[in-house]
């Protein structure tokens, strides 16, 4: 079941979003974190689907306390963060995330990367989002080529934000 919980709250966050490249569903699971860890991390991506991310963030927070080496815990604070409109927090967080999935979990780290790009790009920061993209689509260049070229395709598509003026 937390596969499929972690496949629904991908699909829908990657849809929701302007940029979603297309993920190959993982071939193993890896189940890091204590089983506290776990469901707290299950319980902030429910939150997430549900559109409330200050309660994603509250639980990723929560499951990170329980188990700080759980990834998916990282990845949903992240997600969280991100939804926040936290862009830097959250790419700090995906980093995070990234190096605390396991090598026996390429698809992980594949969504910890391309969470990192996708949140930069919202922001318009496409300076930094670019070489992310750049970085995902070499990662899953051999497994994911369809994916790698959607994220290459992503970079180029990314529209800096104008910067508006701050009320004083």
């Amino acid at each position: 079941m937390r596969v499929m919980g972690w496949v629904v709250l991908l699909g829908v966050g990657l849809t929701a979003r302007v940029a979603g490249a297309q993920l190959m569903a993982p071939r193993q699971q890896v189940e890091p974190g204590s089983s506290q860890s776990r469901a707290l991390a299950s319980g902030a991506a429910e939150a997430l689907v549900a559109g409330k991310p200050a309660e994603a963030l509250q639980r990723a927070d929560q499951a990170i306390a329980a188990d700080a080496r759980d990834p998916w815990a990282h990845y949903d604070r992240a997600a969280a963060l991100t939804d926040l409109g936290r862009v830097d927090e959250a790419v700090a967080e995906f980093k995070v995330a990234q190096t605390s999935f396991s090598a026996q979990d390429p698809w992980g780290r594949s969504i910890a990367i391309y969470g990192r790009a996708n949140a930069l790009a919202q922001a318009g920061r496409c300076g930094e989002a670019r070489p992310a993209f750049e970085e995902y689509a070499v990662f899953v260049e051999r497994s994911d080529p369809p994916g790698a070229g959607l994220a290459r395709s992503y970079a180029t598509q990314c529209q800096p934000r104008a910067l508006t003026p701050r009320a004083r």
